[in-house]
């Protein structure tokens, strides 16, 4: 029995030695026999492309659908450089056969293989130029949807890059009249800015979200994106602003009456009164930390003028028991940086 054990043991690591022998041969050879299958369509789109004395024009659809599969076979192959040039010349010819929509497409295509080759600012570039021949055949939709893959490829990289494409998609998602993809573009807009601290395009970009909601009447967002307004107000040290932007945001719907006003009123009170106990009972209540990132993080280090639970002092907190920011335990902020 021990014999005939040790046999099958032997025999079963000599299956698996050829197996692990033939698996990358096999590979490799698929991969090969691919890269041949491609450079074959290459060819003929080639001679697609020539003229003769009995050819005086070219086959331009004949040369885009065998780019087409050359890009295919050379996907499969895991050769993303050269898939994504023949997409581009795919999309070239389709551009001179007059065919925006299938050229946005191929550009959308080797959008894709270059982010999924790590090429960030081509893949930007792909989806910005299929964006606008999909814009140009009518389907400013579809336009919008491929902005909108060009900024999630680089907010981590390019944030402010990010935040541009988003607002160009807002821009033309308003030609289509809906407001509801208006305000989903420019609102993730504005929250790039405000990571990126740049207030003044943030403001701007968050009253925007605001009219568009307005015109769709979702209330909640619109409270919601008041508050988050004057968070940034304060923030960056404008409590007049902030006091203005309140009084004049009471005429929308439902405000007047709802929690937010209640807060908004009562951190502006807190603010300036230079009450920093009641500010931060405001700035860490579960509403605030249940708002996105950004917000609850200018709320988290938010300067309340005239120090720690002084009334009127005047001064800045750092000035009065060396804090410079609103401290916020973080043992009690179980929500920590907030809920996107």
């Amino acid at each position: 029995m021990t014999n005939s054990a040790n046999d099958y043991d032997s025999k079963l690591s000599k299956r698996k030695t050829t197996l692990n022998i033939c698996l990358p041969e096999k590979m490799t050879d698929a991969k090969q026999r691919r890269q041949k299958e491609a450079q074959e369509h290459l060819s003929k789109a080639e001679k697609c492309l020539k003229t003769s004395f009995m050819k005086w024009t070219p086959d331009l659809d004949g040369a885009a659908s065998e780019y087409t599969q050359a890009a295919t076979c050379y996907r499969n192959a895991k050769m993303l450089t050269e898939a994504k040039q023949a997409y581009v010349k795919t999309a070239e010819i389709q551009c001179k056969m007059n065919s925006p929509f299938h050229a946005g497409k191929s550009y959308e295509q080797a959008g894709l293989i270059a982010k999924e080759n790590k090429e960030i600012e081509d893949c930007v570039n792909m989806l910005t130029k299929a964006a606008r021949l999909f814009q140009e055949n009518g389907t400013p939709d579809t336009a919008a949807l491929c902005l909108e893959k060009a900024a999630k490829s680089v907010e981590l990289s390019h944030p402010v890059k990010a935040a541009e494409l988003y607002r160009n998609a807002c821009d033309i998602s308003e030609l289509e009249d809906n407001p509801r993809r208006c305000a989903e573009f420019i609102g993730k807009s504005a929250l790039l800015l405000i990571k990126e601290q740049r207030y003044e395009e943030a403001l701007e970009a968050l009253k925007k979200e605001i009219d568009f909601h307005a015109q769709s009447e979702n209330f909640p967002k619109i409270n919601r994106c008041m508050v988050g307004v004057v968070l940034v107000y304060l923030y960056n040290g404008d409590p007049v602003e902030a006091g203005k932007f309140f009084q004049q945001s009471m005429s929308h719907g439902t405000l007047g009456a709802s929690e937010e006003a209640g807060i908004i009123d009562e951190l502006l009170s807190a603010y300036n009164d230079g009450d920093e106990e009641s500010a931060v009972e405001v700035l860490t209540r579960p509403y605030i930390k249940f708002m996105d990132n950004a917000f609850a993080k200018l709320a988290k280090s938010m300067v309340i003028p005239g120090g720690i639970g002084k009334k009127g002092s005047g001064k800045p907190v750092s000035e009065t028991e060396g804090k410079s920011r609103v401290q916020i335990d973080d043992d009690e902020d179980e929500f920590d940086g907030g809920l996107t």
